[in-house]
C-alpha cells in the first residue's frame, strides 16, 4: 500500500474518531445483547454508540399473555449493523399483538425492526446469529459473536472497529519462498485494513473515496 493511500484512508475516517457521541435505547420487548463485540451495559436501557458504524446484536422478549395464558416469545438474536450512527437511536421490535403475529413477524429471519435515529427512519443490515447444535444453542455467545464478525472481515477492540489483528504465520510450506509469504500476509493485512477503514467512514467520506480510487485507475 503505498503512503498516499495510507494518508488519503487515515484522513477519510479522522472525521469519525469522535466516540461515545450517541446512544440507543430500547423500547420495552427488546433486549440489546452486544454492541460492537462487546456484552451491553444494559440490556433494556439506554447504552452509549460510537459515530459511525456501530454493530448492535438485538432479541425480542415480550410478554404475549392474553388473560388466563402465559405466553413469552423469545426469538433469535439478530446482528443489526447501523452504518451511519450521528444522534440518539431508539429501536421496536416489529408490530406484534398475539404469539401468532410474533412468529410470522420472524418467520424467514427479516423481522421488521423498528430503528429511529433522532425520530427519523434509520436504514439497517440484519442477519440472524449463527448458532451452536444442541440443547442451549446460544451458550457461549461470545465466542459465536466473534465467529460471525470474523469470518465477515470485521474485529473490535474494546468496542472500537479496527483493523484485523497482525496473524502470526506458524508454517511455510516447502514451496514457497519467505518474501512470497510475507507479500500474500501484506495483502490480506492491506485488504483488511480497507475494509475496517470504510466502516468507519460516512457515507460522504465513502463517496469521495471511491471517486479517488476511481481516477487512480
Amino acid at each position: 500500500m503505498t503512503t498516499k493511500l495510507l494518508a488519503v484512508l487515515v484522513a477519510a475516517v479522522s472525521f469519525s474518531s469522535i466516540t461515545n457521541a450517541a446512544s440507543i435505547t430500547p423500547h420495552s420487548g427488546v433486549s440489546i445483547l452486544y454492541i460492537n463485540g462487546q456484552s451491553a451495559e444494559d440490556k433494556m436501557g439506554r447504552n452509549e454508540l460510537d459515530e459511525g458504524f456501530n454493530q448492535v446484536i438485538v432479541r425480542m422478549d415480550k410478554d404475549m399473555s392474553r388473560g388466563s395464558s402465559s405466553d413469552i416469545f423469545t426469538s433469535k438474536p439478530y446482528v443489526l449493523n447501523l452504518e451511519n450512527v450521528q444522534g440518539d437511536v431508539a429501536i421496536n421490535h416489529p408490530q406484534t399483538r398475539s404469539m401468532m403475529e410474533a412468529k410470522k413477524a420472524f418467520n424467514g429471519n427479516q423481522p421488521k425492526w423498528v430503528v429511529e435515529q433522532d425520530g427519523k427512519a434509520m436504514s439497517y443490515k440484519q442477519e440472524v446469529l449463527e448458532s451452536k447444535s444442541g440443547l442451549f444453542p446460544y451458550l457461549g455467545m461470545d465466542k459465536l459473536v466473534a465467529e460471525h464478525n470474523q469470518s465477515r472481515g470485521i474485529y473490535f477492540n474494546n468496542g472500537q472497529v479496527m483493523d484485523k489483528p497482525v496473524a502470526v504465520q506458524t508454517a511455510v510450506t516447502s514451496s514457497s519462498s519467505t518474501s512470497e509469504v510475507a507479500t500474500q500476509a501484506a495483502v490480506t493485512t492491506n485488504t483488511e485494513q480497507l475494509k475496517a477503514w470504510y466502516l468507519k467512514s460516512s457515507p460522504e467520506e465513502r463517496k469521495a473515496f471511491r471517486k479517488w480510487i476511481i481516477d487512480q485507475e
